[in-house]
């Protein structure tokens, strides 16, 4: 039989995640959810199956006050969602997922899971596009990557660029005082749409940063024109994947993002990165550029007041019993 358990001390939470969570992506690790932990300040929720074997599965929850819901842990939210993609779930076998699922607090909003298609059951519904580019793919080689372009669209992006990017031009890495200029010019693009307009996210990524550099992991990008920091990328190189998380740039430099991201795309590839990672989020440019999309899912309580849902999904044994929703959890 399958109990149910919520973990709120946080010394335990990071126990539990240390132990099962087997990290694929930069996020996976405690330490970078520590950072927006600490600006947050969500109460952790970690929900718990056991059974007679040990535990069999495991959802790292927060618990947020306003409004009322139940999110992956951290709980780092904006305009009431959470933020950080594919964080991990653990099973010890993947038909575990539906009892998990459903063993879930009411209000309990997920956002941004990965899941194999094969493991995909009613529940889930897909949530957003990550766009990713996979160099190997491509044999390492931007010329086959150009070949996604029609001649005169790549023609012309390649032309912005190397307007941009002559002789009084430079790319430097890793520069940490480009931080606030960085949070400054995302403000002055997008004002209240920006994450960093909320100082919790901004000192959450300033943590970040400083967390990766000192383990090596640091990507971050400024593009100098003329003298002058046109536009600043923060990134990570972590398992050879690189993930570009957020960034900046100046206004007054028409498609100087242009840029950089094929900055980023070209040293991928002379690199050997095996991916890269430009999340979520559709800014247009994304499948102009002609990136690979993943689905991402979500899982939201409201949508499953009826078990019968899962009847067809469920391969675990018929004596496993289902845990109450009335179960006390908080």
């Amino acid at each position: 039989m399958m109990q149910r358990k919520f973990i709120t001390d946080l010394d335990e939470c990071e126990r539990l995640w240390n132990t099962f969570v087997r990290p694929k992506n930069i996020s996976d690790l405690w330490e970078f959810r520590l950072c927006f932990q600490r600006h947050f300040n969500c109460k952790p929720c970690f929900l718990v199956l056991e059974d007679e074997e040990g535990i069999a599965g495991m959802l790292p929850l927060s618990y947020l006050k306003e409004p009322e819901t139940f999110v992956f842990f951290p709980g780092e939210t904006w305009k009431g969602k959470t933020w950080i993609e594919r964080t991990p779930v653990y099973l010890r076998k993947q038909e575990f997922l539906p009892e998990l699922l459903l063993s879930c607090p009411e209000k309990t909003y997920l956002r941004y899971m990965e899941i194999p298609e094969e493991f995909l059951i009613p529940a889930l519904d897909v949530d957003e596009t990550g766009y990713v580019l996979y160099p190997s793919n491509l044999d390492f080689d931007t010329t086959i990557y150009r070949k996604r372009f029609s001649n005169k669209k790549f023609k012309d992006i390649n032309k912005t660029i190397k307007s941009l990017t002559g002789v009084d031009s430079s790319f430097c890495l890793n520069r940490l005082e480009d931080f606030d200029l960085l949070a400054d010019m995302n403000i002055q693009s997008f004002g209240s749409d920006s994450y960093l307009y909320d100082y919790r996210f901004r000192e959450s990524f300033r943590d970040i940063m400083h967390f990766l550099h000192r383990r090596g992991w640091l990507r971050m990008t400024s593009l100098e024109i003329n003298g002058k920091t046109a536009a600043v990328d923060i990134g990570a190189l972590y398992q050879e994947t690189y993930t570009v998380f957020l960034g900046g740039a100046d206004r007054e430099i028409p498609s100087v993002a242009k840029a950089i991201n094929m900055y980023h795309i070209e040293s991928a590839c002379k690199e050997g990165f095996l991916k890269v990672d430009f999340l979520c989020g559709d800014f247009h440019w994304k499948k102009l550029w002609h990136l690979d999309p993943e689905p991402l899912y979500k899982f939201v309580t409201p949508a499953l007041t009826q078990k019968d849902q899962f009847e067809h999904a469920l391969s675990v044994n018929d004596s496993i019993n289902l845990i109450s929703r009335e179960q006390s959890y908080v």
